[in-house]
């Protein structure tokens, strides 16, 4: 998933369920934060030295193409922040399948429903736990780990109500190098299937993955339901679900906004938000004004903190899991 859900649908979610509007940003964008925390300067260890002086303990939770690229950290990153294991099947490769409504992402989903909201970290925790909980609707199927499990082939897609489908040899090129390259290497995550996963308009179909096709808006828009029933709770509204009209809404939302560019797509968010064409209720200034900013979390020391305290805190979680199925991939200490 991207922007538009990391921040535009779970900000929506959050306000929906009687967070303010100053929580909810908090919750969203910790959420998107996920995504965005990583090492932009990775022949420097400068900034990660100012955070550690400052007493704040810096896990990143997502790669940069250098960090791809060297593979430094890579399970530390793509398992327990975007490919949570399903923790099934017969070897490790199978059991760092991400999959939806697993017994590791039911675990997950009741520790968030165990956040309660005097705790300060709260909307860290539930921003940084959404994330992953999230993506594992986006990311089924695939694991964090380059593996042969991750390959795809004969990857078709179109968008929602259009007739026009592409081929993956349409986009690499059946000739070219990277389609080689492709050939020889196990991809990582779901690169073999380029973006089709995280755009929420898209009907899509693979071999090995989703022979019947998938629909993205379907999965997303289960993906929202659940999330909001586990933000009722915690939020200690009645655990309604999502009333017709909402769905309605972000139905619309997940089908119509159709654009490959992901700052498109959350700049039409942002517009519908603002404009309250999401019926928030209690629509205030701040609404009226909402937008993503990195600078919410990282210009604000206790708030770098308590996000920081949350990423490696939810880290933690994941490697005691993993090792108690005897899976021993992560280690422990940051990655700089």
């Amino acid at each position: 998933m991207d922007l538009d859900f990391h921040y535009g649908t779970i900000y929506v979610l959050s306000r929906w369920v009687k967070f303010g509007s100053g929580n909810a940003n908090l919750i969203a964008t910790a959420s998107q934060m996920v995504d965005d925390n990583y090492d932009d300067n990775p022949f420097s260890d400068a900034e990660e030295e100012k955070n550690i002086a400052l007493g704040i303990h810096v896990r990143y939770s997502c790669q940069n193409i250098w960090g791809n690229i060297t593979g430094k950290g890579n399970p530390e990153v793509w398992i327990p922040f975007h490919f949570l294991p399903g923790l099934q099947g017969d070897d490790t490769d199978s059991k760092l399948v991400c999959k939806k409504n697993s017994a590791l992402s039911k675990k997950l989903r009741a520790r968030l429903l165990d956040t309660t909201l005097d705790n300060a970290d709260f909307a860290f925790r539930l921003g940084v736990g959404l994330h992953v909980y999230a993506d594992t609707w986006a990311h089924q199927e695939f694991a964090g780990i380059n593996t042969t499990i991750n390959k795809v082939q004969s990857l078709i897609f179109s968008n929602h109500g259009s007739v026009i489908e592409k081929v993956l040899d349409e986009i690499v090129g059946s000739s070219s190098i990277i389609s080689k390259i492709m050939d020889q290497i196990n991809p990582l995550g779901h690169a073999s299937a380029v973006h089709c996963p995280d755009m929420p308009y898209l009907w899509w179909k693979s071999g090995g993955h989703f022979i019947d096709g998938r629909k993205n808006w379907d999965e997303f828009m289960e993906a929202s339901e659940d999330i909001f029933r586990l933000l009722q709770q915690v939020s200690c509204e009645p655990v309604t679900g999502l009333s017709d009209r909402q769905r309605e809404l972000l139905m619309s939302a997940f089908k119509d906004i159709q654009s490959e560019n992901i700052e498109e797509r959350y700049d039409e968010w942002i517009r519908r938000i603002r404009a309250n064409e999401f019926e928030i209720e209690d629509f205030d200034d701040n609404d009226a004004e909402a937008s993503y900013s990195e600078g919410t979390i990282r210009d604000d020391l206790t708030f770098r903190g308590q996000f920081y305290n949350e990423i490696n805190d939810h880290f933690n979680w994941v490697k005691t899991e993993l090792e108690s199925k005897d899976i021993y991939i992560l280690k422990s200490q940051p990655i700089y």
